[in-house]
């Protein structure tokens, strides 16, 4: 046998050789996919309870743009071109509009 044909049979071991170590790795990594986990535990929706609207004194203590967020938050969209005051007002009437 010569140089070239003792290469051969020495590539053809060594991948037989990594063939069955990797084989087996997989075998064992397939039977830990297959293994059920364990059941998630059921778990009861509480209803929430609805939001309170804030107060007016609270929007008052706020800036138009600050209004404006809270107001974003919970889905209403202002117009901040109005007076703050006005601005408090559609926050409310919206916000009660909501909870409805």
């Amino acid at each position: 046998m010569g140089p070239l044909e003792i290469g051969i049979v020495v590539v053809v071991v060594v991948g037989i050789v990594y063939y069955v170590v990797s084989g087996k790795n997989k075998v064992v990594s397939d039977t830990s996919i297959k293994s059920s986990p364990a059941p998630a535990p059921v778990v009861e929706e509480k209803a929430e309870a609805p939001a309170k609207a804030p107060s007016k004194a609270e929007l008052s203590k706020l800036t138009k743009k600050a209004i404006d967020e809270k107001a974003a938050d919970v889905g209403i969209k202002l117009d901040a071109r109005k007076t703050k005051d006005a601005m408090i007002k559609d926050f409310q009437k919206e916000f009660k509009a909501q909870q409805k």
